[in-house]
């Protein structure tokens, strides 16, 4: 009989009924000897059926511990999956279980009696009296739970109007309302995960995230959810949470030994695990983790990424180390104050009534009584460390399926039967099975098997009557019984039952018989109660349930058909020593007959306060709420005869219950003293006092039901001196009369103020409209309906605090006869300020006006004028012709702070005109943000407190403007500062010393401020200020002109060009990013802030030093528009008239004998130009015999060249800076009202100086008031309408025009170099080509309007639509360059790069930051851009480092050393980007070859290295210009210098530089102008080595002989060198001795002796 197997065709199969765990399953049962003989079944192998049978009861006999646990990775769930919490006669079973608030309901209902339990539902159980105590500290929560959000929520504010899911009564709960209390203007909705899946919720859009646990944040990880709130930060914010074990009160009394075991078996499993140099805690296959994962919902063979993800698990949460857990941070009193800190949060959230249960004396002691380490320390004691050695049982999967059969409704028609769930192991989630038994007598069910956990019910009903909802684990019920068809009832919820490890099985079974025998007539059958022979049912005493009347408790409904009666929710109730069940459901009925009109009942009741409830109803009208302690006595009318009272408990926290009488009566009273009291009794019928309710008037505030009210009746939320009813949802329902409106005068409104979360409210709602509308204050409210309903709305508790409510009246208002006309003149009455139509002697409101005062005012009887009420009181009525009497006086917590208010308002709220206002927010037209009225010399419009940085225009605005964020002008304003009571605090008077004007904007006369002072007006007297701003713009400029000549000193052009090009890339990032944050006007974070402000300074941006100009004279913003717009022209005027003065100076003063400076240009000097420049005709001929004219214009021509090249790269760099001051002109700032009632009139100023009103055309200036005429400059608005005229045509010429002659230019040099076949010269504008590949020539042109676009082009759209069309720019931009590569060098390359991944975090931050709401708050901002900034300039190194690594630059090396090369890599390189650098050093290396060639100094190895390795590099001297123009230009240059030295010295010499000069000649293209046809290397192979001087001779004669042969006829070498010769002595006139060749060493034949001695031998 005790078996938990069943034998059956010689298998072995557990019974339902048997809750039998790991000790015995069918492998154990089969191993004792199986089945019992008989049938061919198995024997006992070696042992004797008796031994068997006592095993069997032996097991059978071992208690069975519930523990439950959450889906979350813990140590001590190894010591599940082993059994190491088994012992002697307990077996341990772990359940997983949903969430807190399931296990407090489980613990307190005694399904489980051992839990982990988070601090948030531990501390609402004790403060709900759940009797349960805490032994261990499982854990702090670390960052295992938070909250999270999809992709797209990136902060707080992003919550607002999203729907979020978490359990609720779990500490993810808590957290979740802290979270709302800490963003109160945040309104986002929680629903409640118990018995739901977040991540169906979140794949179905229903949710937008959840706070949760386990492996809940793994699966909403997968599905892109960022973590907003880990649990770790909003503990680190003062709501710490962790986990507890906590047992049953009871239980732990009856079993100290199992605690003991399971806290010492824990303290050893956490210890090992906080041990560094244990080895069990490995993600490895067998250990302690792969228990953890199964135990965690893996498989009992966890796969690796299950063991990794049960190893991550561990490691979110912080354990506590058992001795640390037994001193007083823990144990020892630390949990406890947690514990009620957490209740107190709960209190304050309206979660509970209060923080401990009503009674308690000493709430410390109480909360200290619920901790205790005495369990720990005995386990630490008995369960040595040797307990994690032992091998423990083997590890099964966590029942992942449910084998419930019942579905749907079933009709059973046979006498007898049975009912189940079906499953053999456990019934499943969401089930809604139906049993309908049919019968014409006696139904009766007895259950074999009960095993429903909470929140799964099992419902019988006698048609539509309940008799039993039930639920319970090994409960046992008595027989249920019904007259006629009984129906059955199985719901279960989603949450999953199943234990860990063990076989625990759960369900139910029962059976029935549909012809029952009746109860007995001696009453022998019905216990605690009677048999009603009629029915054949027992009707059971007051407080006892069941068929047979054997339970002690209510169950389902019971009716008593007397004239009076008892009932109560169990046998003694109220009796706290024997409190009433969880989710309980009792209906009694008093059925009094018909012959009585009302049923009385007195109630005594103790129900836990607004969680269960005794209702008194009456059909379907509920007449009373009861909760909390208290006795009531509740008239209601009967229906029927009927009238009920219903008892409901939720699912955990119990009282003692409650008892109460009845006895039916005629009438409603008989006497004044049948109305409680509070009454008179009239016409059978009590009447109540004012705020009193029901029928006897023994409610002391409103019904939780809807009452009709007639004409002129009061709405009372309570009796006077009495509380607002807790959890009350009072509602008042009225109709005007037919073709009447109406009129609702609130009197009272004195409640805990409603915050979307918790607090009271009083709704409104008119007829055919949905929406509920909050009364914000005391008033009449005219309605133009035909019906209105209000709502009282209360939470559970105020607090502590008390409230005086809520009272009004509602009328029926006739529609005047006359619109708006007189009500005197129309035959009505004025009384009390109203209009009354007295006709037919009832008094009735009309629409008809009174004469009188004005709203706020009342009729002085002695002056007969009309006087304003005073401060603290209210008169809500136009033409009022009462006297003081009608000024009402403000309720508590209201207030009227001066005379003449229409209204009486909250705290923190203004009175603007006929409505509250609230401070501190925007509510439509009333922008209030940065004001203060919490004070009552602040509750006027007039002395509202200004916060620091806000600013408004006049006393009588209710729009406030906040000032910009990073200037420190606005001083605000608070009461403090009120030195005369006349003082009116508005404008300037907000203003820090020395600032004035709009938003304090403005220096006064004699002070400055810079543009990145976030301090006062300086006075210009404060020198050392004034001085440093000075020397920073002296030194500022000087480092400009440092970089200029730096670049220009450069040894090589290569580092010229090099270092030129990234000089001028970083002037147009700093150029465009510092207008592209003014002109937006976007406020970044610090150090941004600062940075850009540095931009501006650098950039030259004037407006950053206009504050310090002013301290000399008036600056507008129109003198820098000038000033950039004409600087361009000024610029060519300059250069031009520079050009036309030197060259009068050098043609005419100096004249040709020095004219050496006007030579043709070097390309020594002239080549960074990139390409050979071409020659005319004209200026190849000798200057000497040009008319001065033609000299004059070839020398202005050469100088513009130079001239015009400066003047368009200072056009270009600074081009987006211009282009941004233009559009600037036409940037006003919002616009300001100055008053209340402008309409659309206001002030805008010029964003960029707020000195200059806005022209008309933007907005008109209010005609008032007159005295804010300081804030309108009608001559800068006209200045300003004459400046955008100007600036429209600078915008054509600057935004249009510039670039289009950009591109006209260059094209126009394309389409000639084209035509002539020449290189392409860009001229002037060589410096925006020479750095990109021929390619795209285009491309700085096109990056040049782009930097256009992005200053602020997009203005003339909006100031938003602007910001986030430039960020598109950028992107494009940067796009183009990473995709396009267009600059000829890598490092370029990268350097522009990384300044458009610095433009782009830029903008990003800016669109980041910009606008009231932005997406990123101040100091994440500020982390972002510092991150990404400090990335970007972290290139710039790496940058330079690849220009230094360029394979050229190896080669170039090797080439000056010398150095072996590879010719094809030269060649390959002349045909990349890198051709003209190239080429620069072999030509050098040639020129200097030679050099030492002719000084003699060139040995042979050096001449062999320039002969077979720098002339065979074709590729430098291929044909890329006319040959001949070249070699012209540099001997040319070499005979103006030698004529020029000459004259002035009378001797022939050249320098070095002229020999470096001249060599070019060899330098130069020489394919066709030295040797026609054949190769440079072919040439040169001619010459051999240089033996001697003869070879030298030929390679001078060779470089010259195009030029000096005075016959072209081919001849000796000597004869050619004769004749050089002879063209060098007639430099000076003379003739050369041809024989001294002969006689000449190899010394004497050098350049430098032939030309020496050439002079000498020449005649005068």
């Amino acid at each position: 009989a005790n078996s938990p197997f069943d034998c059956e065709q010689g298998v072995a199969r557990r019974s339902r009924d048997q809750a039998s765990g790991r000790g015995l399953d069918e492998a154990h049962f089969r191993a004792l000897g199986g089945c019992p003989s008989g049938n061919g079944q198995e024997q006992p192998h070696g042992q004797t059926m008796n031994s068997l049978l006592w095993t069997l009861a032996a097991a059978a006999s071992a208690e069975v511990v519930r523990l439950g646990y959450f889906g979350e990775a813990q140590p001590f769930q190894v010591a599940c999956a082993r059994g190491w919490f088994d012992f002697s006669d307990v077996e341990v079973a772990c359940l997983p279980q949903a969430s807190g608030g399931f296990v407090v309901s489980k613990l307190d209902e005694g399904d489980l009696e051992v839990a982990l339990l988070g601090s948030t539902p531990a501390a609402f159980a004790v403060a709900r009296g759940v009797d349960i105590k805490h032994l261990y500290v499982a854990h702090e929560k670390g960052s295992s739970q938070g909250l999270l959000v999809r992709p797209e929520i990136q902060s707080p504010p992003d919550l607002d109007g999203r729907t979020f899911g978490t359990p609720f009564g779990s500490t993810a709960h808590y957290h979740m309302m802290y979270i709302q209390t800490l963003f109160p203007d945040v309104r986002f909705d929680i629903i409640d995960l118990n018995g739901l899946n977040p991540l169906d919720l979140y794949d179905a859009g229903t949710i937008d995230g959840a706070f949760v646990w386990g492996g809940w944040i793994d699966g909403l990880v997968q599905r892109n959810a960022t973590m907003l709130f880990p649990a770790q930060v909003l503990s680190d914010w003062g709501k710490p949470t962790f986990n507890t074990i906590s047992a049953r009160a009871d239980f732990a009394a009856r079993r100290p030994d199992v605690l003991e075991r399971v806290a010492g078996v824990i303290a050893r499993l956490d210890a090992d695990y906080l041990d560094d140099a244990s080895t069990r805690w490995g993600a490895g296959a067998g250990g302690f983790v792969a228990d953890v994962a199964a135990a965690y919902g893996a498989s009992a063979s966890p796969t690796q990424a299950e063991l990794d993800t049960a190893a991550a698990g561990l490691s979110y949460f912080s354990f506590v180390s058992p001795d640390t857990m037994q001193g007083p941070d823990y144990l020892g009193g630390g949990i406890a104050a947690a514990l009620k800190a957490t209740a107190r949060f709960h209190l304050e959230t309206n979660t509970v009534a209060a923080v401990a249960p009503a009674g308690t004396v000493d709430e410390d002691a109480f909360y200290a009584a619920t901790t205790s380490a005495q369990s720990l320390a005995d386990g630490l004691a008995s369960i040595p460390a040797s307990v994690l050695d032992t091998a423990g049982t083997g590890v099964t999967s966590i029942p992942e399926s449910a084998d419930s059969t019942c579905s749907g409704t079933v009709d059973l028609t046979a006498t007898t039967g049975t009912l189940t769930d079906g499953a053999t192991t456990s019934y499943s989630n969401n089930l809604a099975c139906e049993w309908r038994i049919a019968s014409g007598g006696v139904v009766e069910l007895t259950f074999t098997v009960f095993r429903v956990w909470t929140g799964d019910f099992v419902e019988v009903f006698d048609g539509s009557t309940l008799v039993a909802k039930l639920h319970g684990f090994d409960r046992a019920w008595p027989p249920l019984r019904t007259t006629g068809d009984m129906t059955v009832k199985f719901t279960t919820d989603g949450v999953t039952e199943r234990a860990f490890n063990y076989l625990l099985t759960d369900g139910w079974s029962a059976s029935y018989d549909a012809e029952a025998l009746v109860c007995a007539a001696d009453h022998s059958t019905c216990g605690n109660g009677k048999c009603d022979t009629v029915s054949g049912l027992c009707i059971c005493d007051a407080g006892y349930g069941g068929a047979d009347c054997s339970l002690a408790s209510c169950l389902g409904t019971m009716t008593s058909s007397s004239q009076s009666g008892e009932f109560r929710s169990s046998p003694t109730a109220p009796d706290r020593d024997e409190p009433y069940p969880n989710s309980a459901e009792c209906h009694f009925v008093a059925d009094v007959g018909t012959s009585f009109g009302y049923v009385s009942f007195t109630v005594t009741y103790d129900v836990e306060p607004t969680f269960d409830f005794v209702s008194v109803n009456s059909g379907d009208v509920t007449w009373a709420r009861l909760s909390g302690e208290d006795t009531a006595t509740i008239l209601v009318p009967t229906t029927d005869g009927k009238a009920e009272l219903v008892f409901e408990s939720d699912d955990k926290g119990r009282r003692g219950g409650f008892r109460a009488t009845y006895v039916g009566t005629d009438n409603g009273c008989g006497e004044d003293g049948l109305c409680g009291g509070h009454g008179t009794c009239e016409g059978g019928t009590c009447v109540c006092s004012d705020g009193y309710g029901g029928l006897s008037c023994t409610v002391p505030h409103c019904l939780h039901q809807a009452l009709t009210l007639a004409d002129g009746a009061k709405m009372i939320s309570q009796a006077p001196g009495e509380p607002l009813p807790p959890e009350a949802e009072c509602a008042w329902s009225f109709e005007a009369n037919a073709g009447e409106t109406i009129r609702v005068v609130v009197e009272t409104l004195n409640l805990e103020a409603y915050d979307g979360l918790k607090g009271d409210r009083v709704l409104i709602r008119t007829a055919g409209n949905d929406t509920n509308v909050q009364i914000q204050a005391e008033a009449t409210y005219e309605i133009s309906s035909s019906s209105v309903s209000l709502t009282l709305e209360t939470d559970k508790n105020d607090a502590g605090a008390t409230y005086d409510g809520f009272s009004a009246t509602a009328y029926s208002v006739a529609a005047c006869p006359v619109a708006d006309g007189d009500c005197e003149d129309e035959g009505f009455t004025c009384e009390d300020g109203y209009c009354y139509d007295l006709s037919g002697g009832s008094k009735r409101a009309s629409g008809c006006t009174c004469a009188g005062c004005d709203v706020g005012s009342y009729l002085d009887d002695a002056t007969g004028g009309c006087e304003a009420c005073p401060a603290g009181t209210y008169q809500p009525q136009a033409k009022n012709t009462v006297g003081v009497s009608s000024c009402i006086a403000c309720s508590a917590g209201m207030d009227a702070p001066e005379p003449g208010s229409a209204l009486c308002c909250s705290e923190d709220y203004v009175l603007v005109g006929q409505k509250c206002a609230k401070c501190g927010t925007d509510d439509g037209d009333y922008k209030l943000t940065g004001t203060k009225c919490d004070t009552p010399e602040t509750r006027t419009v007039a002395t509202l407190e200004i916060e620091k940085g806000f600013f408004r225009f006049s006393p009588e605005a209710t729009v406030v403007y906040p000032c910009p964020e990073k200037d420190d002008a606005c001083g605000g304003w608070d009461p403090s500062k009120l030195v005369d009571s006349e003082d009116e605090y508005y404008g300037d008077r907000f203003c820090r010393d020395n600032a004035e004007g709009p938003l304090c904007l403005h220096c006064k006369k004699g002070s400055f401020r810079s543009k990145g002072d976030k301090s006062e007006c300086k006075s210009c007297d404060s020198h050392g200020q004034l001085a440093l701003q000075l020397v920073a713009t002296v030194v500022l400029i000087a480092a400009w002109f440092a970089v200029l000549f730096g670049v220009k000193a450069l040894r090589t052009r290569f580092h010229r060009d090099w270092f030129e090009a990234v000089a001028i890339q970083f002037v147009f990032f700093f150029v465009t990013m510092s207008r592209f944050v003014g002109i937006h006007q976007i406020t970044l974070p610090d150090p941004l802030f600062k940075y850009m402000w540095a931009l501006d300074f650098i950039s030259l941006d004037l407006t950053s030093i206009q504050s310090v100009l002013r301290c000399g004279s008036k600056v507008t913003y129109f003198d820098f528009l000038l000033f950039w717009t004409l600087l361009a022209p000024a610029l060519v005027v300059v250069v031009v008239v520079f050009a036309i003065l030197r060259g009068l100076v050098t043609v005419y003063v100096r004249g040709p004998g020095v004219e050496e400076a006007g030579a043709p240009p070097d390309p020594a000097t002239d080549s960074r130009r990139g390409e050979a420049r071409f020659v005319s005709d004209r200026e190849l001929e000798d200057e000497e015999q040009l008319p001065q004219v033609q000299r004059l214009a070839l020398s202005v021509q050469r100088d513009l060249d130079a001239g015009l090249m400066v003047v368009f790269a200072v056009l270009t760099m600074f081009h987006s800076g211009i282009c941004s001051t233009i559009f600037n002109t036409f940037n006003c700032s919002i616009n300001y009202k100055i008053a209340d009632g402008q309409g659309s009139s206001g002030l805008r100023y010029l964003a960029a100086d707020y000195t200059i009103s806005c022209s008309t055309k933007y907005v008109k200036r209010p005609r008032a008031p007159v005295e804010y005429d300081a804030y309108y400059d009608a001559d800068s608005a006209a200045e300003h309408a004459f400046y955008e005229t100007y600036a429209t045509v600078a915008l054509v010429v600057y935004a249009i025009g510039v670039p289009l002659t950009y591109v006209a230019w260059m094209l126009r040099a394309r389409r000639l170099a084209r035509d002539e076949q020449r290189p392409v010269d860009d001229g002037a504008l060589a410096f925006l080509t020479r750095s990109v590949k021929p390619e795209f020539w285009w491309f700085e042109v096109a990056a040049l309007v782009a930097r256009s676009l992005v200053t602020g082009m997009f203005l003339f759209v909006s100031p938003g639509v602007s910001l986030i069309m430039s960020f598109f720019v950028i992107v494009v931009h940067r796009t183009l360059v990473l995709q396009f590569r267009p600059y000829a060098s890598t490092g370029l390359q990268l350097v522009v790069e990384a300044l458009m991944r610095a433009t782009f975090s830029i903008a990003l931050v800016a669109v980041a930051v910009y606008g009231s709401d932005p997406i990123l708050d101040s100091t994440t901002a500020s982390v972002v851009a510092i991150l990404v900034f400090a990335l970007n300039l972290s290139v710039l190194p790496f940058a330079y480092r690849a220009w230094r690594t360029e394979s050229y630059r190896s080669v170039a090396r090797r080439l000056r050393r010398r150095e072996p090369v590879d010719i094809d890599e030269v060649e390959a390189l002349l045909g990349g980007a890198h051709k003209q650098d190239i080429a620069e050093v072999v030509r050098k290396c040639g020129r200097h070859a030679l050099r030492q060639a002719f000084d003699g100094h060139l040995d042979d190895k050096d001449w062999d290295y320039f002969t077979h390795t720098i002339l065979k590099l074709e590729g430098v001297w291929t044909e890329d210009v006319a040959a001949a123009d070249v070699l012209q230009w540099h001997v040319k240059a070499i005979l103006y210098r030698a004529k020029a030295y000459v004259r002035s010295h009378l001797q022939l010499k050249l320098n070095a530089r002229e020999v470096d000069a001249s060599v070019d000649v060899v330098a130069g293209p020489l394919r066709k102008s030295l040797v026609g046809g054949a190769s440079p290397v072919a040439a040169y192979q001619k010459l051999g080595r240089p033996a001697g001087a003869k070879a030298l001779e030929q390679v001078y004669a060779l470089a010259l002989r195009p030029y000096f042969f005075l016959e072209h006829e081919e001849g000796a070498v000597v004869g050619g060198l004769v004749r050089t010769m002879s063209v060098l002595g007639l430099m000076q006139g003379g003739h050369t001795n041809s024989s001294l060749l002969a006689s000449m060493s190899r010394s004497q034949l050098s350049a430098r002796s032939l030309l020496r001695n050439s002079g000498s031998h020449s005649s005068p």
